[in-house]
This record gives C-alpha cells, sequence and structure tokens, in this order.
C-alpha cells in the first residue's frame, strides 16, 4: 500500500512490524541485562522456571485474588516476571508500537497507568528508537514501587544498547516514578499529549453490581479529562475474550465522545464483535518471531511455551486532533438485520477492512460447483465480515489491511451471520504467496460454512498440575504434555 494511500484510508496493511535487527539484538542481550538488575543465587536460578509456572497458575486461575491487589512484592513473583512475563510481553508491546503513528511533541508529557516495570517505556524505546533523541517526560503510575525501580535500571541499561548501535548522543527522557492508585496519581501529573494502558484494564477491580460497560465508560471519561484535546491514548489488553470486550467498550465510549479510532478499526460505527450474541472478539495473533533464544528455552523449561502471542489495543485520537482518518462517505452502517433489498441501499459495495482472524478453508463452496474458497474474517464499517478468496491468491494474515468487495445481492453466512465478501487484491505492491489455510475441508468438527470457532489466547498455557506444590518443599515440575 503506498504512503499517500494509507494517509487517505487511515489503513496500514500491515500493523505489527517485524522486529528491526537492531531490536533483536537487544532483546538477545536483555537477559545479561536482566542478570545486572536483578542478581540470582544459583538456588534461586533453579527453582525459577516452577515460580515462573507458579505465577501463571495464579494469574489465570485465581483472578479474584489478583484484581487490585499488589502480587509482585515477593521476591520470587518479581523474578518470574521480569524474566518470563516481562520480556514476552516486550516482543509484544514492540511489534504493536513499531506499526503505530506515535509522535509525541518536543517537551511531551506521556503518562502510563499500571506502569509495573515499565514495559510499555522499554517497549518504545525498542520500537522507536528514533524518539529517544526528543525530550519527553514519562509519568509512570502503580501502586507497587520495586517493579518501577527495576522496570527504570532496565530502561536505562537498554538505552544504553540502543544507543550503542542505533542513537548519537544520550537519551533525553525522563522518567517521573509516582507510587499512587491511579485515581490519585493521575491527579497529580500535567495532561497527557498521549495517554497510555498495558495490560491494566482488566487487572481493576469491577463490580458486578454495574454494567460493565458503564463502568468502563466512567473510566474512559476520568481518564480522557487528563489529557489534552489533541492528544492521544493507547489501551492494550491480552488478546483474550475479555481483554478484547473491555478495549471494545472503551472505544464505544470514546468515539460518543467525539474522539477519533486510529487503529485498529476502519471506520466509527459500533463495533460488531459487540453485538447481541456476537461470540468473536477484536483481538490479533502475531507469530512468535524474532523472540530471542533464552527465552524460547526459558518458556520450554518452565512448560510454557508459546507458538504465537495475541493481543487487543485500540489507538485513539482526542477531539481536538486532526482529522485524518477514512471520509465520513465511506461508513455508512447498514440496518444488520434488514433484507437483502435494503441491504443494497445501505452499505457501500466496497471498503477497507480489516482481517482479525487466521484463515481457514470453506468448503461449502464446492456444493455450488466450485473449488473451496479460503476464507478470513474481517471487521469494516458494513459490519463483520467473512472475506473469501480463491486457493493460491494473496494470502493475508491477522491485522492486515485489505480491500473487499460484497457480493450481489449481499448475503449472510448461515453460522456466523458475517456478510459474505470478496478479497479484492491490494492496489500496488507483489502479492504475497498464499500459505495453506490453518483448517482443511474434510476436518472433524468443522462447520461446512464458516470458519472453527473463535479460540481464546490466554497468556500462558495452563499447567497440567497445580505448581503451587512446588512451595511445600517439593521442587519438582510438573511434566510436559506430550498432546
Amino acid at each position: 500500500m503506498s504512503d499517500a494511500l494509507q494517509r487517505a484510508t487511515g489503513c496500514s496493511r500491515s500493523p505489527f512490524p517485524d522486529l528491526s535487527g537492531a531490536t533483536e539484538r537487544a532483546l538477545a542481550g536483555y537477559a545479561d541485562l536482566l542478570r545486572a538488575v536483578l542478581p540470582m543465587k544459583a538456588a534461586h536460578r533453579r527453582k525459577l522456571a516452577d515460580n515462573i509456572q507458579e505465577l501463571s497458575t495464579f494469574l489465570v486461575e485465581d483472578r479474584a485474588e489478583v484484581l487490585g491487589r499488589d502480587y509482585l512484592h515477593a521476591p520470587a513473583a518479581l523474578g518470574a516476571y521480569l524474566w518470563y512475563f516481562l520480556p514476552w510481553n516486550l516482543l509484544r508491546m514492540t511489534r504493536l508500537l513499531g506499526g503505530l503513528n506515535l509522535d509525541p511533541p518536543e517537551g511531551g508529557t506521556v503518562v502510563d497507568l499500571g506502569a509495573g516495570p515499565l514495559t510499555l517505556v522499554q517497549a518504545l524505546a525498542l520500537a522507536r528508537p528514533d524518539l529517544l533523541a526528543r525530550e519527553l517526560h514519562f509519568h509512570c503510575l502503580d501502586t507497587t514501587p520495586r517493579p518501577m525501580r527495576e522496570g527504570r535500571k532496565l530502561y536505562h541499561g537498554l538505552v544504553d544498547i540502543l544507543e550503542n548501535g542505533l542513537v548519537a548522543g544520550r537519551g533525553r527522557w525522563k522518567i517521573h516514578l509516582v507510587h499512587a492508585p491511579w485515581q490519585v496519581g493521575i491527579k497529580s501529573v500535567p495532561q497527557a499529549d498521549l495517554l497510555t494502558a498495558g495490560n491494566f484494564l482488566n487487572e481493576l477491580p469491577w463490580n458486578r453490581r454495574d454494567p460493565l460497560s458503564e463502568q468502563v465508560a466512567g473510566f474512559f471519561q476520568t481518564v480522557a479529562g487528563h489529557v489534552r484535546p489533541e492528544g492521544h491514548c493507547l489501551f492494550v489488553e491480552p488478546g483474550n475474550r475479555f481483554g478484547g470486550k473491555l478495549v471494545s467498550l472503551a472505544r464505544e465510549e470514546a468515539v460518543a465522545g467525539g474522539w477519533k479510532v486510529l487503529g485498529p478499526c476502519t471506520h466509527h460505527q459500533a463495533c460488531p464483535m459487540l453485538e447481541h450474541r456476537e461470540t468473536s472478539w477484536c483481538h490479533f495473533t502475531l507469530s512468535t518471531r524474532g523472540c530471542p533464544p533464552w527465552l524460547r528455552e526459558l518458556s520450554r523449561e518452565a512448560d510454557l511455551p508459546k507458538r504465537d502471542i495475541s493481543l487487543s489495543y485500540v489507538h485513539l485520537a482526542g477531539p481536538g486532533s486532526p482529522d485524518r482518518l477514512l471520509d465520513r462517505k465511506a461508513e455508512q452502517n447498514p440496518d444488520r438485520n434488514a433484507s437483502s433489498e435494503q441491504m443494497r441501499e445501505g452499505p457501500l459495495p466496497q471498503g477497507w477492512a480489516r482481517i482479525v482472524s487466521g484463515e481457514f478453508s470453506v468448503p461449502d463452496r464446492m456444493r455450488e460447483g466450485r473449488e473451496a474458497m479460503v476464507g478470513r474474517y474481517g471487521c469494516a464499517a458494513q459490519g463483520k465480515l467473512l472475506i473469501l478468496s480463491p486457493p493460491g491468491h494473496s494470502a493475508t494474515r491477522s491485522g492486515d489491511c485489505v480491500r473487499f468487495r460484497l457480493d450481489d445481492p449481499p448475503k449472510r453466512d448461515s453460522k456466523s451471520r458475517a456478510l459474505v465478501a470478496e478479497l479484492l487484491p491490494a492496489m500496488d505492491g507483489p502479492k504475497k504467496k498464499a500459505a495453506s489455510p490453518t483448517t482443511r475441508p474434510g476436518q472433524s468438527g468443522q462447520s461446512a460454512t464458516s470458519s472453527p470457532p473463535a479460540r481464546g489466547h490466554r497468556e500462558d498455557r495452563k499447567p497440567r498440575t497445580n505448581p503451587k506444590a512446588t512451595s511445600n518443599g517439593h521442587n519438582r515440575r510438573p511434566k510436559r504434555s506430550q498432546s
């Protein structure tokens, strides 16, 4: 996609660029940085894999205990987080931040809620080392001071590595640590040019008395009041169902308040993932390409390897920001319950969609005397789409922005209720060779008309046995699953 076209549509074809060589080298050397900042005795190193799995179980299975709680005060938990969860989050966040249009002004203010070990600050340095030469003030808020202090040390060590290979002169970022609950701390910092929250919303203690949508709306209204009118907000959550819902709800409140959606959406209409009975959620799945060998090995040792990484996010611009998004005429929203005749008067026949799934086979087309098609789900102004293409045509990846054309007359997939559309070729650039679909015709349990059911992506695979047994003196890890 040309730069001019990207500016016109607000749609980046590949929002998750691969890591640069310099960034990969910095992550490869991150283990040495961890050893320098958080030295471990040999006995502690031997227990590290067990501690990682115990913390993983706590975060996944004991969610009620996590919410609003300082769970990184214990040295074993902090070490496990810094060695395993932090590097994986850096990989995930760096891929995201490298594809976003973030341009805080000289002397600008960045407010980071739930900063932890300064994950987002470090990821931004890895993704955008060019910004290190710009004076920026980061106000990092968290209720637990030690992870922030250790994160600041890791950030300074990372800057030294990056400056040796990339940046002329010293980094000019100023790091301010604010030890306070976010509702209190946000009142003590300047208005933000950029407000960020990474893996933060899912750990807030939402109550069950009030609708979640109202609670998220109240949260966004509060934080938006501390952002400059032309400022930006970035919310990033795990790519599971709850994280995706929180991000979509924040987006809805932002749009209602006049904010502009810079990504991942190609439109400002209601989020189709929030529709009644919709089982999918907005998230993106990325490869682990660029993961350093030491992290892969530690993940295997802890019996928590990753085949992919996932996230949900929304990037918003304030009501006072320049309008550089899609033409409003391309954002017509049809009544998704209308008849085919009515829909022909509503949705535009083609447009841009964000791919929100992997590719899969759609064997049902064979019944019409045609070859099996390759499908993928997309999100557009017209709603949720099932976008089809013949085998061997351009491949798509989760997060890609593609052109499509609706069937004429428009029709819906019988299972997913998504509008059926045709994948159009890219307007410029070489075609990517299509990969094999993740699901082939004839596989057991596969619907003939749509994709496999949407699958949530937990941050880590659930252990086979309870690793809390390691705390009673038995230093054995559960056996790795053979499935």
